[in-house]
């Protein structure tokens, strides 16, 4: 059943290769293949080195499986501290090997190892995945694994007692440890390959929810999967923050240097965001050379720090498919969410602040916080002045003629 768990994974590596947690996982089941299989066929006078020698495939397969399960989330894998723990666990057995004839301390050595490695894998995952069914399975199976290499020996060692070396494969405990193998193998096995399927559905619809030129998600698929981190950050209480970007005098881009350039520009400054930002976050192009950003579990402070960064990468871009010299800047507006908002109240508060920016003279980050304090400042001197010239009036409201332009300037940022 490893073995087979093992090529599964490795075939549906091979139709993905980028997605190397597959391979990962298929060296883990393939890994625990082998030392299952030293475990049933070695021969009986091998006595207490069958656990010793087996200690390192599923030590190692354990360090693998946890690579492959939580790089898939987007989650770094702990594998220093892991490797630390396998050699611990390693070193341990070989200092009892030689004490007295039981087998009880390699056992609990074994399965304490793997069990340590597996909970702080479980922990993690729980800390990155998402919330859906398929997830919630992995999540459970992968809780079920750790506990039961500390259940197990417990609970056999209770009808058995002391094992020998020699008596081992007639014990309660390996009987139980090939069943609960066998059967967890199965489950956990499955929820891998739930994992797996699911990732290639989801690569299959984002395909087609992606702008062709920047490569980012297109403004509907976008602003749906928005508005769904909203609401799941209103529940959790996890910080979200948005940044809008845009390419600045764009239209100049397509005016003198060509339509061509202009499609460059859009799919590198697609490919910088792409390549800047993390897994969790959100990007999306919603206009002509206006992209957008969800920032997870980001304040204003770190949203704001994120897009000072691209706009700095922004004007050293190299933009391709042209040999003219092509320089671009872009300005940036941030926002973070308000309690209980959603995506229409942080767009329109983020879009204000890049409004902002293109007036401060472009090429620039402007926050919603400094642009709402501005406004107050403003409006509250506005008030002020007009209590003055009310008072100077003798009391009476000043007279407006209807002809008197009343709107402020209003011209929407060209570019």
């Amino acid at each position: 059943m490893t073995l087979i768990f093992a090529t599964a994974f490795l075939v549906i590596w091979s139709r993905d290769r980028g997605r190397m947690e597959n391979l990962a996982l298929s060296i883990g089941w393939l890994l625990l293949t082998s030392g299952f299989s030293i475990s049933l066929l070695s021969p009986d006078h091998w006595g207490r080195a069958i656990p010793a020698i087996t200690h390192v495939p599923y030590a190692l397969s354990a360090v693998a499986m946890s690579w492959g399960v939580l790089t898939r989330i987007g989650v770094k894998p702990p594998i220093v501290a892991q490797l630390w723990i396998a050699f611990t666990g390693f070193a341990t057995l070989m200092l009892v090997q030689n004490v007295g004839n039981s087998i009880v301390a390699d056992i609990y050595i074994t399965n304490l190892t793997c069990g340590a490695m597996m909970m702080l894998t479980a922990q993690l995952f729980a800390q990155g995945a998402g919330r859906d069914l398929v997830e919630r399975f992995l999540l459970v199976m992968l809780v079920l694994t750790a506990a039961q290499f500390f259940i197990r020996p417990v609970v056999s060692f209770m009808f058995d007692g002391p094992i020998a070396a020699e008596s081992y494969r007639q014990s309660v405990y390996y009987f139980a440890f090939n069943w609960v193998f066998a059967f967890g193998s199965v489950l956990f096995g499955l929820a891998q390959i739930s994992g797996s399927v699911k990732d290639q559905v989801t690569a299959l619809q984002d395909k087609t929810s992606r702008d062709d030129l920047s490569g980012l998600l297109l403004r509907g698929e976008f602003e749906a999967r928005v508005e769904a981190a909203l609401a799941r950050a209103n529940v959790e209480g996890v910080n979200t923050a948005l940044v809008i970007g845009d390419i600045d005098h764009f239209k100049q881009v397509n005016d003198i240097w060509g339509h061509l350039a202009g499609d460059a520009a859009i799919a590198a400054f697609g490919k910088m965001t792409e390549a800047m930002i993390r897994s969790s976050d959100i990007a999306g192009r919603v206009g002509g050379e206006e992209f957008c950003i969800l920032v997870w579990n980001a304040d204003e402070d770190i949203a704001a720090g994120l897009a000072e960064r691209l706009r700095i990468r922004t004007s050293s871009l190299e933009i391709g498919n042209t040999s003219l010299d092509v320089r671009l800047t872009a300005s940036f507006g941030v926002a973070q969410q308000e309690k209980g908002e959603g995506y229409r109240g942080i767009f329109a508060r983020a879009d204000s602040a890049l409004y902002a920016a293109k007036q401060a003279g472009r090429n620039y980050v402007s926050r919603d916080s400094v642009v709402s304090k501005s406004a107050s400042q403003a409006n509250a001197k506005s008030a002020v002045q007009h209590q003055d010239r009310v008072s100077q009036n003798g009391g009476s409201p000043e007279k407006i003629s209807l002809n008197d332009d009343l709107t402020p300037n209003s011209e929407r940022y060209a570019g």
